[in-house]
C-alpha cells in the first residue's frame, strides 16, 4: 500500500540519517517534498466528499490570501508552507476512504496490528541505539531522527493503545493483560529520552484503557498494581538514564520545574535566547510558556497580525527556499520546542484558532456512514492529545505522526456487530468485545 510506504520512509528517513549514513541528510528535503506531494496526490484520487473538498479548497484560498496577498509572500513560500497542514488536512479523509467498507476497513486494521508492531519494535530498537551513541535527550528521537523525542514517544503511545484496546478481553482483563503485555513492555523506550511527557501518557493509557461501567472499581483494584509496577520501572529508567543530564534532572523544587515552562522575565526572553544560540551550537529552545507570553510583546513590535497572522511558512525554508525576513528576525523565537497554538497563531492568528477548533468540532461530530456507536476511550485518549499538543509541541506538522493519529480517530468509530475480532496472534487474547474492532482480507488502497 502507498499509505504504508510513505508512513515508513517517513518514520525511518530520520535515524537513517541522522545517526546510520549522513549523506543521506542531503536528500532529506527533496524526500520530504516527495512524500507530502504522495500523500496529496492519493488524497485528490480518493476523496469525492464535496464537504471535505470545499472545506480544503477553502482553507487553501484561506491561506493564500494571508500569505500572498496581505503579508505579500511569494507563492513559492506560500506553497512551501502549506506542506505543514497536510498530514492535518488530508489523511483523515483518505483513513475514511479506506474504511469506507466492511472488507477494506477490516484488512487495514489487520495490517495496523502488523505494522502497529513493528512500528513499536523499529522505534524501540532506534531508541536504544540513540541512547548509547549520544545518552538521554533530545536526539533520542527514535526512527524520526533528531529532536523528536516528543513526538516520537506520544507516537508509541498511541499506536500501542490501539493495538491492546483491539485485543482486551474485559471479561478476562487482567488475563488479557497478561497476553497482551508486549504491547506496554514496548512503552518503556519512551523513558529513555528524557520526554517529561511520557509520564503523562502513561497515565492517560492506563486510566482510559479501563472502560468506564458497573466494574469500574473492581478493575481498577486489579489494574493499579500493574500500573504501579509499570510505574516504578519508568520512574527507574528515566532516572537512571538522565542521572549524568542536567536537563533531564533539574526538578528538585517547585521554582526549577516552572523554569522549564517559563521565564521569570518574558523581557529577557530575546537576550536569553541570543546568547544560547551563539555559545549553545545554535540552539534557543525558549520555554513553551514563554514563547505563548510573548506574543504580547510581538503584538506591539509587529501590530496588524492578530487577527490572521503573518502567513504559512514561517517555520520552513533555509534549505532549499530562502527563509522570510519575519524568520530571520524572530529566529530565536521560533526555533525550538514550539507548542501548535503558537505554531497557528504565528502563521494564522486569531483566524487560524477559531478554525483549528471548528475543524476539531465537525471532525467529533462527524460521524461516518459505516459507523454504529463510538469507541468513547479511544476518543477521549485522542482529545487528551490534541490538548497536550496546543501546549506542548507541534507535532500535527508531522505527517507520519497525522496518519498515526488519524488512523485512531477513523478506527474509534465501531462498525456493527456482526464482524468478526481480531486474527489471532501471538499476543491477542482468548477472546474480545468492543471496542474491539474488526479484521477480515481484502484491500482497498
Amino acid at each position: 500500500m502507498v499509505f504504508w510506504m510513505v508512513f515508513w520512509v517517513w518514520a525511518t528517513f530520520g535515524f537513517l540519517a541522522d545517526d546510520v549514513f549522513k549523506p543521506l541528510q542531503q536528500v532529506r528535503s527533496a524526500l520530504m517534498w516527495t512524500l507530502d506531494a504522495t500523500m496529496v496526490v492519493m488524497a485528490l484520487a480518493v476523496v469525492r466528499r464535496k464537504a471535505w473538498l470545499l472545506g480544503i479548497a477553502a482553507f487553501v484560498a484561506l491561506t493564500w490570501v494571508v500569505t500572498c496577498v496581505i503579508n505579500r509572500e511569494s507563492t513559492l513560500f506560500w506553497v512551501n508552507g502549506m506542506r505543514e497542514f497536510v498530514g492535518l488536512l488530508l489523511v483523515y479523509p483518505v483513513m475514511l476512504f479506506i474504511m469506507d467498507d466492511d472488507t477494506s476497513r477490516s484488512h487495514f486494521l489487520d495490517s495496523f496490528d502488523r505494522q502497529g508492531l513493528y512500528f513499536l519494535i523499529v522505534q524501540a530498537l532506534c531508541i536504544v541505539i540513540q541512547l548509547a551513541m549520544y545518552g538521554a535527550g533530545d536526539l533520542v528521537g527514535g526512527g524520526f531522527g533528531h529532536f523528536y523525542s516528543g513526538q516520537v514517544s506520544v507516537a508509541i503511545y498511541l499506536v500501542s493503545f490501539l493495538l491492546i484496546r483491539r485485543r482486551i478481553d474485559y471479561d478476562h482483563f487482567l488475563y488479557s493483560l497478561g497476553q497482551n503485555k508486549v504491547y506496554i513492555i514496548l512503552l518503556l523506550p519512551t523513558f529513555l529520552n528524557e520526554t517529561k511527557v511520557s509520564f503523562v501518557m502513561l497515565v492517560l493509557y492506563f486510566l482510559l484503557l479501563v472502560p468506564v461501567d458497573r466494574k469500574l472499581l473492581l478493575r481498577w483494584a486489579v489494574v493499579m498494581p500493574l500500573v504501579a509496577i509499570v510505574a516504578w520501572l519508568a520512574v527507574t529508567v528515566y532516572s537512571y538514564t538522565t542521572r549524568n543530564n542536567l536537563e533531564g534532572n533539574r526538578f528538585g523544587s517547585t521554582q526549577e520545574l516552572m523554569a522549564y515552562f517559563m521565564l521569570d522575565d518574558i523581557e529577557k526572553a530575546e537576550g536569553d535566547a541570543r546568547w544560547n544560540i551563539e555559545n549553545n551550537r545554535g540552539i534557543a529552545d525558549v520555554p513553551r510558556l514563554t514563547k505563548l507570553m510573548y506574543l504580547a510583546v510581538l503584538n506591539q513590535q509587529e501590530p496588524g497580525h492578530v487577527l490572521a497572522g503573518f502567513g504559512v511558512g514561517h517555520f520552513k525554508g533555509g534549505t532549499q527556499i530562502v527563509a522570510s525576513q519575519f524568520a530571520r528576525d524572530y529566529d530565536w523565537l521560533l526555533m525550538g520546542s514550539v507548542p501548535y497554538v503558537f505554531h497557528i497563531y504565528i502563521q494564522l492568528g486569531l483566524l487560524g484558532l477559531l478554525l483549528l477548533q471548528l475543524y476539531w468540532v465537525a471532525l467529533a461530530l462527524y460521524r461516518p456512514q459505516w459507523a454504529s456507536a463510538r469507541d468513547e476511550g479511544l476518543q477521549l485518549m485522542l482529545l487528551a492529545v490534541v490538548l497536550i499538543i496546543y501546549f506542548y509541541n507541534d507535532m500535527l506538522r508531522n505527517l507520519a505522526f497525522c496518519m498515526i493519529f488519524f488512523t485512531l480517530l477513523a478506527a474509534s468509530w465501531r462498525p456493527p456487530r456482526h464482524v468478526t475480532a481480531p486474527s489471532a496472534s501471538p499476543s491477542s487474547a482468548p477472546s474480545c468485545r468492543p471496542p474491539c474492532h474488526s479484521s477480515a482480507v481484502a484491500t482497498k488502497s
